[in-house]
Parts: C-alpha cells; sequence; structure tokens
C-alpha cells in the first residue's frame, strides 16, 4: 500500500476518532505527514498517546505527549502509522 494511502486512511481515522470522542471531552488525533526517508507524527488530540511506526526496518513506539511531534528519519516505505490512548 502506497505512503500516501496509508497517510489518507490514518487521517481518516483521526477524524472518526475525532467525532466519535468529541463528546466525552477527551480526544485521541494525531497527524502525520510523509517525509523524505520518514514521517513526521503530531499530537493534535487533547490526551497523551502511545504512537507506533511500522516500516520495512520494523516497530518503533514512542511516547507523544499532548501538543508534541516527533519525526522518524531513515526509514523505508511502506509506513504505518497509529496510535492508541497512554
Amino acid at each position: 500500500m502506497k505512503i500516501g494511502v496509508v497517510l489518507a486512511l490514518t487521517i481518516i481515522l483521526v477524524l472518526a476518532l475525532l467525532v466519535l470522542f468529541y463528546a466525552t471531552g477527551s480526544v485521541l488525533g494525531i497527524s502525520a505527514t510523509e517525509l523524505t526517508g520518514g514521517v513526521k507524527v503530531d499530537n493534535v488530540g487533547n490526551i497523551d498517546c502511545l504512537v507506533f511506526v511500522n516500516s520495512v526496518e520494523g516497530n518503533q513506539r514512542f511516547e507523544l505527549p499532548i501538543g508534541q511531534t516527533i519525526v522518524v528519519l531513515n526509514i523505508t516505505k511502506p509506513i504505518q502509522v497509529s496510535a492508541v490512548t497512554k
């Protein structure tokens, strides 16, 4: 699956989660942006989360506080990004 499709699906998932959890006050939301040789992930929600970046090189896990950003470089496509509440 191409990175653009993966990122588009991730964004759609984030928007769906925003709609589902808006009423509860806790919103899990991430934004993933493709970079040359990597990806940038922003926590755009209002809750800390764990972010998982999967690529050919393996799986990586990061704690991402509210409003923070991580950049993962030197990884090969396909890249998948997912998140769960901490």
